[in-house]
Formats: structure tokens, sequence, C-alpha cells
């Protein structure tokens, strides 16, 4: 997904309008609709305001490291979020993570997880924690014993 397309999703997601952000950016209505139609690019400096603006790292938005698949993390968030539970027993015991919005589930995911990669041809998740295993492979997330089906959309 390319930073115009993630921009239109954080934004629709948020439930903003255009006009609130190119208001809060200082820029003109249609500079902020160019800057979602992909036909310009924001400065640095203001993808740094649009973080600030949606209180989310600005990796989200520009697809960078840990969210290069953020839409997909997102989609599976259930299965990946039972996994670490079960993985990370005493690190996770006082943290709901189920209960955390979005926003926090960016600043904390990251700090345990290295990636997530997902393999549609063998319908599987694999988390690459920060601190390895015992094995030091990375972890296929499971599914009442069986590998993620990643056929549909997990809601559907």
């Amino acid at each position: 997904m390319k930073f115009n397309e993630r921009l239109n999703f954080v934004r629709k997601r948020s439930k903003i309008t255009q006009k609130s952000v190119s208001s809060h950016l200082g820029v003109t209505l249609r500079t902020y609709q160019r800057y979602e139609e992909g036909t310009i690019e924001p400065p640095l400096s203001t993808v740094s305001a649009i973080a600030e603006y949606f209180d989310i790292p600005a990796d989200c938005l520009l697809g960078n490291g840990f969210f290069a698949n953020w839409e997909d993390v997102l989609m599976y968030k259930d299965s990946i979020l039972s996994s670490l539970s079960r993985l990370f027993p005493n690190l996770l015991e006082k943290l709901d993570l189920y209960k955390l919005s979005e926003k926090q589930l960016a600043r904390i995911l990251p700090a345990i997880l290295v990636k997530v990669t997902f393999n549609r041809e063998f319908n599987t998740i694999t988390l690459y924690p920060l601190i390895p295993f015992e094995s030091g492979q990375p972890f296929a997330v499971p599914s009442g014993g069986c590998e993620t089906d990643l056929l549909g959309h997990p809601n559907s």
C-alpha cells in the first residue's frame, strides 16, 4: 500500500474529514486531497504533523519496518494477540491486549515483534519476536491446533 492509500485509510478509519486534517495542517483542502490522491507527496515535516494529528507513528503512514503490512496485522489482530498471550504469559499477564486501541497497539507491538508476515499460499501468519525463542525460529501462529486460515477475512 502506498503512502496516499495509507493516509486515506487512516483518516477514514478515524472518521475525520479531509477539511479537518487540512485545517490542522495549515494547507488548503485541495493540497490535502492531492496528498490522498497521490498526485503530490507532503514534505517530511507534514508527514510528521499528520502522524501527530492521528497519534500514530510516522512509520505507520510510511509503511516502514514493522508497519509494512499494518492493515493485515489489524485484520488478524485477534489471532496474533492470542498467540502473543500464550508465547509471553509473564510479560503480558497484566496487559489486556484485546482492550488496547489501534494507537496503543501501534506503540506496543513493535516493542514485542520485529515483524509479522502473512503467507496466503500456505495460509499462515508468522511472528518474529524481538526476544528470540529458545529454538531461534520464528513462530507460526496456530489456531485450534492448526495454522491460521487466511483465505477469508477473519470477521466474515
